[in-house]
């Protein structure tokens, strides 16, 4: 046990979870920068049209991030039974599976546009103005679909293969060139909604060749470029019966989860521009605090992973459960930091994204919400990197299918008798119930590790 707890360290962890938590955290972070730029352009109630044209991409890129985490799951298991030929497999079966789904959304954009702002008018207050602005960044940003779908493929295989540093380095200069992008053309050329999908459509193509190239790096560290590379493998019908298998249950999971946040974005337009406006704000802020503190999960999903890979069970038993203890340590640690943390800063945080007047006003009001959502968000984060880790799809849709039938209800209950706290208080209430079902199901992953 010693010379186990000795080889998963904390150290180790750490070296895993860093480089993700930045990778993670920049995808909120861009959201912020947008409303900054905005709030700096002369047009700052586009702030509510990105909001409402980021919730479609938020719903179809979410949706599909069954590929990162089905291609990290089944990677690192490969990799922890040492079997090269099946790691590359699932990187090529990930990135067709990507690269397929995002040319048919952008082939159907038309429709798919018409009806999610059809959706999204619905009971909605926002003024045409805005829905138009929102319109215009989708049909915008959809041509970067295959790119950015693509890559889920590459930063599930990264991460897999430990080498969270190129995941990082892939996402911060996606990040960068779109913040570069974002100033030009939001706050040089006034472009509004416009230039923000124009940047990050840009940034997104960009960002997978990059991705690509690292992953050229890591294959020449694994035998190079030409070795290992099995066409039987890649066809096999039983991998591709259990890819699918898994697939399916994340997309099924995924869906719920971006459409509980779809859910909450339209709910927040029934209670006008205002605090539509707000809520994209905090809302950017709620993901850069959740994918921040993802980086401990993305830990424990190759640890977990390499070691239901792992053929000696007996080892692999003892692994698992120092992994689960330590990353479990760190990121509650993590979430208590980020606590104090907005709540230190959550004042000087606001006045630098939002112009000075009503948006400012309602934003700090509902502040609240944010600041405790470290504490509301870490567990159920880092659940899902241990059940990703061994491939536990069932149970991760499950838990998000009893997740979202409750939260529907009580976020209509809530939000009539209190208006927007009360939209916040079932959308943290989502996040605990998730939580909780995972937690009664996690005993079963310990348990197959004895078989």
């Amino acid at each position: 046990m010693n010379q186990i707890a000795t080889d998963i360290t904390y150290r180790k962890i750490l070296r895993l979870a860093w480089p993700a938590s930045v990778a993670a955290s920049v995808t909120p972070l861009l959201g912020a920068v947008d409303v900054w730029a905005l709030a700096q352009s002369s047009r700052p109630l586009d702030i509510a049209a990105v909001g409402l044209g980021s919730v479609i991409f938020s719903l179809a890129y979410w949706t599909f991030g069954f590929i990162r985490m089905s291609v990290a799951g089944l990677t690192a298991q490969a990799a922890g039974a040492e079997d090269e030929s099946e790691a590359r497999a699932v990187l090529i079966r990930g990135g067709l599976i990507g690269g397929v789904i995002g040319l048919c959304l952008t082939a159907l954009q038309l429709p798919i546009g018409d009806f999610a702002f059809l959706l999204l008018g619905t009971g909605s207050e926002a003024s045409a103005a805005t829905l138009n602005a929102g319109r215009e960044y989708f049909e915008i940003r959809i041509w970067g679909a295959p790119f950015a779908l693509a890559s889920y493929a590459a930063f599930g295989w990264l991460t897999a293969r430990g080498r969270t540093d190129f995941l990082m380095i892939a996402s911060v200069f996606m990040t960068v060139l779109n913040i570069i992008l974002d100033y030009w053309f939001v706050v040089g050329l006034d472009w509004g909604a416009a230039g923000v999908a124009s940047g990050t459509l840009i940034a997104e193509i960009a960002g997978f060749f990059v991705a690509a190239s690292l992953v050229v790096i890591v294959l020449n560290d694994h035998g190079g470029i030409k070795c290992h590379w099995n066409l039987k493998d890649i066809r096999d019908p039983l991998r591709i019966k259990r890819t699918v298998a898994i697939n399916f249950d994340i997309f099924v999971r995924t869906l719920l989860l971006a459409f509980s946040f779809a859910w909450f974005v339209q709910r927040g337009g029934a209670f006008g521009d205002v605090t539509l406006a707000a809520n994209q704000v905090l809302l950017q802020l709620f993901l850069f605090t959740g994918l921040a503190l993802d980086g401990t999960a993305i830990a424990a999903e190759t640890l977990v992973g390499q070691a239901a890979g792992a053929r000696n069970r007996s080892l692999a038993q003892e692994r698992y459960h120092v992994a689960v203890r330590k990353t479990f340590i760190l990121a509650g640690i993590a979430a208590v930091g980020f606590v104090v943390f907005y709540a230190l800063a959550g004042d000087a945080i606001i006045a630098l994204l939002t112009p000075e007047g009503s948006i400012r006003a309602s934003t700090k009001a509902f502040m609240p919400w944010v600041i405790i959502s470290p504490l509301i968000v870490v567990i159920g984060f880092q659940l899902d990197g241990i059940f990703i880790g061994a491939t536990r799809s069932k149970e991760m849709r499950d838990s998000m299918i009893i997740s979202t039938m409750i939260f529907i209800p009580v976020s209509l209950w809530l939000a009539g008798r209190f208006d927007n706290h009360g939209l916040w208080a079932a959308f943290s209430l989502y996040f605990l119930l998730r939580a909780a079902t995972l937690a009664i199901w996690l005993p079963r992953i310990g348990r197959s590790f004895a078989t």
